[in-house]
């Protein structure tokens, strides 16, 4: 069925009645408005849909110019096909041009060839249509664009800051460094078992949990020069290390949200996978992080009973490598499901979410040549499954 509506702007209401007779006709898919009133015209104009507006170049006291001048400042989504009955109008070559320069389609003579105008109006539809959902892609684009901008912004500023905190880091690893040193030269100079007792129960313990400190900082410190950092190629990529990755960039959250999460790889499973590390990483944190935010939405509104589960799979063959993100939280409600993987769609607050994650791991994994799709939590499924396919052979 074709979306679109037309309106007839006409002062004669026996001739609307005929349009709307054979107008319905010839165009059965398409809304038809049919009105002595300029001002409904107007109002039609300002819902911004598209619309091919017929209209009567004299109008009682008013012009159909006068109208058609006033309906592009409120819409931009609207075309016009002049019709008139007075011959003065159709000969006059001036009339003409100045109707077309003011961006009307056509001007039509009374009485109107309903086939002829009904084969205008949907032609002119089909491209109007067209336009609007070119503008539309442009648009998202554009946000897309921006959007992109702002996450390499957001690396560089990462890189910056994981470089600020590793200088301070070598000095404070250092210092405690230090510590151990200065304990093993006491040891060597003293036999005096209170000093050793200080040592050994206050200061050496404190010094390894600093360090065990340090050792995690660094390594999530690692992990963001790692994430930010541009794949230009393909590589091979063991699990467990690409896993690691994943657990360091979203452990805060998963340990804030007390859920236990859990890696299995199957004896299925290929020992390597090739593929563009950091953007793999990206489409499983990104999933990781939608969980956890499923969680958090929950336990705000109406609690969760039980532990909550968040758990990956990874299996295969010679052909494919399967990787299955499950958890136990609420299931994804119709109207989102059908449109989780829509760019911008979003139902997380401003602050949370852009809408942009799942439809760029799509895109990512279309590229690897592979896919994403979900199961949905029910009576009889108990986990919400995001499902990926990698395929061995990769050419990137």
């Amino acid at each position: 069925m074709m979306k679109g509506t037309y309106c007839v702007l006409d002062d004669e209401k026996d001739f609307l009645a005929v349009a709307a007779g054979a107008l319905k006709k010839f165009l059965p898919d398409m809304k038809g408005v049919f009105t002595t009133d300029p001002e409904e015209a107007i109002s039609l104009a300002k819902k911004d849909e598209p619309v091919i507006f017929i209209i009567d170049i004299v109008l009682g006291g008013k012009t159909g110019m006068e109208i058609y001048q006033r309906i592009p400042s409120v819409s931009k989504k609207v075309r016009v096909i002049f019709i008139t009955g007075d011959e003065n109008f159709v000969n006059d070559e001036n009339i003409k041009n100045q109707i077309l320069l003011e961006g009307s389609i056509d001007l039509m003579e009374k009485p109107v060839k309903w086939h002829e105008l009904a084969i205008k109006v949907k032609n002119n539809m089909q491209l109007l249509l067209y336009q609007c959902n070119l503008e539309d892609i442009i648009a998202e684009r554009t946000q897309q664009l921006i959007h992109a901008d702002r996450l390499a912004t957001v690396g560089t500023m990462v890189s910056s800051i994981v470089h600020e905190i590793s200088s301070p880091l070598t000095f404070i690893k250092a210092n405690q460094e230090m510590c151990r040193y200065a304990y093993d030269k006491v040891k060597k100079v003293t036999d005096d078992k209170e000093i050793l007792s200080v040592f050994d129960s206050l200061i050496l313990p404190s010094v390894e949990e600093s360090m065990n400190g340090i050792e995690r900082i660094e390594e999530l410190l690692q992990s963001f020069r790692r994430f930010y950092r541009r794949d230009d190629t393909a590589s091979e990529v063991n699990f467990p290390e690409l896993f690691a990755e994943v657990r360091n960039l979203t452990s805060y959250n998963i340990r804030r949200n007390n859920i236990n999460f859990s890696v299995e790889i199957s004896k299925s499973a290929p020992k390597k996978i090739i593929c563009k590390k950091q953007e793999l990483i990206q489409v499983i944190t990104n999933v990781v992080n939608n969980a956890v935010d499923a969680f958090e939405e929950i336990e705000e509104t109406i609690g969760m009973k039980g532990q909550k589960e968040l758990k990956i799979v990874v299996s295969g063959d010679d052909f494919l490598t399967n990787i299955v993100i499950s958890n136990n939280g609420p299931a994804i409600p119709k109207d989102v499901f059908e449109r989780m993987f829509e760019p911008f769609f979003t139902t997380k607050k401003a602050e949370k979410g852009t809408g942009l994650g799942l439809a760029i791991s799509r895109q990512i994994l279309k590229f690897m040549g592979g896919t994403i799709y979900v199961e949905n939590k029910s009576e009889k499924h108990p986990t919400v499954d995001f499902i990926i396919t990698i395929p061995m052979t990769y050419n990137a």
